[in-house]
């Protein structure tokens, strides 16, 4: 049977491999870049072959940026919680990441996007309820198995379906919120903003408050 070695991760051992200054810099600068190449779509737009090279990288950028963007809003929690200095770090990876979900989220009908959250949120406090449980004799299996990234797979599935079902409200305003984040001007400041928190992460970590990861 095929094994994926990162499916049997639990939230910590995924948390634990981006407290790394590397690691975050260069997931600021990556992911600020897909934010950023929107303008140099607009730049390159009358030139014909490079305009065409652009458009293309952009169409992908936007749905690979969906799934970057969850991670680095969940990069961001993870400096939020071990560096609470790092707030400008935490804050610009967590704004990135909605930018780029919302890109996606906001062409598609909203109940998507409240099912989305409520997964997201549900899934975080059961693993937090599972954890001290997975030293318990009688339940142990079940909840090592159910914190690992399978069984958070399965439960934030189920959570999904039924939100999405009987979920709905505050869509109008989770809309316009998407539509300001989704804007080319909003995305690109976001995006240059985080290249250079990246950069800066690189040469000089404690000028944004990070110090020695624990």
């Amino acid at each position: 049977m095929l094994q994926i070695p990162f499916l049997d991760w639990t939230l910590a051992d995924i948390m634990l491999f981006f407290q790394d200054d590397w690691i975050l810099a260069w997931t600021l600068i990556l992911s600020g870049g897909l934010l950023a190449i929107w303008l140099l779509e607009n730049i390159t737009d009358p030139i014909p072959l490079l305009g065409t090279i652009f458009d293309g990288l952009v169409a992908v950028g936007t749905y690979l940026g969906f799934f970057v963007g969850i991670l680095d809003i969940f990069v961001g929690y993870v400096v939020w919680t071990v560096q609470p200095d790092a707030i400008i770090v935490a804050g610009v990876l967590i704004l990135m990441g909605f930018a780029l979900v919302m890109r996606i989220l906001s062409k598609f009908p909203l109940a998507l996007v409240f099912a989305l959250a409520v997964a997201v949120f549900g899934t975080a406090v059961i693993y937090g309820f599972l954890i001290p449980l997975t030293t318990v004799p009688v339940i142990q299996e079940a909840a090592l198995w159910l914190t690992s990234g399978k069984g958070l797979l399965v439960i934030g599935f189920i959570i999904f379906c039924v939100a999405y079902v009987v979920g709905g409200l505050i869509i109008k305003l989770i809309q316009l919120i998407g539509k300001i984040f989704a804007s080319v001007p909003v995305s690109v400041l976001v995006g240059l903003a985080a290249i250079a928190v990246g950069v800066i992460i690189i040469f000089n970590p404690a000028l944004l408050g990070l110090v020695a990861w624990p």
